[in-house]
């Protein structure tokens, strides 16, 4: 994807990906969190009782890496892992009730990022960039599925 123009598609996708990335991981180092905690927590917050393996799969991780995560997560008691009722081979994943306060402060940082980050685009244009990157999203998932 690189050409001679520096505001190709994959260019631009890159650069933002990685000063959101930089930037994230300066909001959430106060909170001794990883950028991978932070979004394990988040989808957590919007998916609980998720297994491991769904949880990976959505991070786009192997099950080792999410393993660990979860560990520290447990550990510093954010979450918790139950024993699945109908299948005792499989955890699912809550947050910790002690969690809650923190999560409220997560939820803030990340609205303060994306405020900062789509300041002076007009409501319409931010509807419209984020219909347009999805779809660019699905085209490249049908490619891949294509390949």
């Amino acid at each position: 994807m690189l050409s001679k123009k520096d505001n190709t598609l994959g260019t631009l996708v890159h650069e933002v990906a990685h000063l959101l990335r930089i930037h994230i991981d300066r909001r959430v180092e106060p909170y001794n969190l990883t950028r991978a905690k932070w979004l394990a927590l988040g989808v957590l917050d919007r998916r609980e009782g998720i297994t491991q393996t769904e949880l990976a799969d959505y991070l786009e991780l192997d099950k080792s890496t999410i393993g660990r995560l979860l560990d520290r997560l447990e550990e510093r008691g954010f979450i918790r892992r139950e024993k699945d009722p109908k299948d005792r081979r499989i955890f699912r994943i809550y947050i910790a009730k002690t969690a809650h306060p923190i999560l409220s402060e997560l939820e803030q940082v990340g609205d303060d990022v994306r405020a900062q980050a789509i300041s002076g685009i007009s409501k319409e244009d931010q509807e419209k960039l984020l219909t347009l990157l999805d779809q660019v999203k699905k085209n490249l998932i049908i490619a891949r599925e294509d390949s």
